[in-house]
């Protein structure tokens, strides 16, 4: 028997968790990327393996699962993380007001929290500003989001996925999709079985495509890299989100971020003066001397975020969703939006999930438990 093919659009963290969760289960799966791995949003975010913690008040279903998926990948991908948790630190009375509501959403949502004294986190930061009040820790981390993704792609080609980098989707029909091959100039025509349109905040692009609607809303974010590791946990305001309240370690520099504002297109997102003067300015209050220290560059990504009335910008959910467009017409199409790269995994769990229920296959996921290959041997 023909096994069913599936093209998976998009090679962001998400895309390439649903190749290989797909291809475990059996499918010929092809993935596609205009660009390379990990270039979009994937590309460009804050490299934060997420407790959980950042979302509990707010978001507690996106906490959760971001909570679960953390002791999760710490088992599947253990050299394309650095597992040096976090530290939610009080620099105002405000911040200490904030500390029982933030305890109690993080006991809900079962994300393990260690108060300490704030003595305590300067021995663990001697950085950190020695005005502060106290600390919550966390089992935050820190991913290469070119490796995260990667480790996704390595593993999925060894189990018989074809990956196609540098190559644009140009058309979408039922059962068809058009590709551009940037190097050779030549398109080409793949026959398909299922399409999973997962190009992040281009994915309304492909659904237009498609001839369906698919509504999201882009949300920019800066973020600027310092040319010096100042912290070697992720060190977060005792605040409800905000902007530039992170401060990310990465090998050998510090990523500041993010802010929020929304875009037209993802591809031209300006980058606003005052927005990276604002992330050095809160980087100086929580470690002293950071705004001295040189910018190693500064990027910007939009994020495919849920867009539902009333909730927009940091009020917006960090959840995901996914679509079935059989009731637009299209069968044999889906998308996926919304989600961060820490629960890429699971996304695509949920997914394949609806991609297989569609195609009367009854293999479970497997990824779980699967450990991921190194990222090395993905290309």
């Amino acid at each position: 028997m023909t096994k069913p093919h599936v093209v998976v659009i998009g090679a962001g963290s998400t895309g390439a968790a649903i190749a290989h969760d797909l291809a475990l289960r059996g499918l010929r799966v092809t993935l596609v990327e205009r660009f390379g791995p990990a270039a979009g949003t994937t590309g460009h975010n804050q490299a934060q393996l997420h407790s959980g913690a950042r979302y509990a008040v707010s978001d507690p279903e996106s906490a959760r699962e971001c909570a679960e998926e953390n002791i999760i990948l710490r088992k599947l991908m253990p050299d394309s993380l650095e597992l040096n948790d976090g530290l939610f630190i009080a620099l105002s009375e405000e911040h200490l007001s904030y500390r029982e509501t933030f305890l109690e959403a993080c006991a809900q949502s079962e994300i393990p929290t260690e108060e300490i004294s704030a003595a305590e986190a300067l021995k663990l930061e001697p950085g950190l500003n020695p005005g502060l009040l106290s600390a919550i820790r966390i089992m935050d981390g820190v991913f290469d989001p070119y490796r995260f993704t990667l480790s996704f792609i390595a593993t999925a080609r060894k189990n018989g996925a074809n990956f196609l980098p540098f190559t644009e989707v140009i058309a979408v029909r039922q059962g068809q999709v058009t590709l551009h091959r940037r190097a050779s100039g030549e398109d080409i025509v793949f026959a398909c079985d299922v399409i999973v349109n997962a190009a992040g905040p281009w994915a309304p692009r492909i659904a237009e495509m498609a001839g369906v609607p698919l509504s999201l809303e882009p949300s920019a974010g800066v973020m600027a890299t310092l040319s010096k590791r100042l912290c070697n946990m992720v060190i977060n305001l005792l605040a409800p989100p905000g902007d530039g309240d992170i401060i990310v370690p990465q090998r050998n520099t510090s990523i500041l971020g993010t802010t929020s504002w929304m875009v037209d297109d993802p591809d031209d997102i300006p980058i606003p003066a005052d927005h990276v003067h604002q992330l050095l300015e809160l980087a100086e209050w929580m470690i002293p001397g950071a705004s001295r220290v040189p910018i190693r560059g500064v990027m910007a990504a939009a994020r495919p975020l849920i867009k539902d009335p009333g909730a927009q910008g940091r009020a917006a959910s960090r959840g995901f969703r996914c679509y079935d467009h059989t009731k637009d017409g299209i069968p044999g199409f889906f998308s996926i939006i919304g989600g961060k790269t820490t629960t890429a995994r699971y996304m695509a769990e949920k997914m394949s999930d609806i991609v297989c229920l569609n195609l009367e296959i009854n293999t479970p996921c497997q990824t779980r438990t699967t450990p991921l290959l190194s990222y090395r041997l993905a290309m």
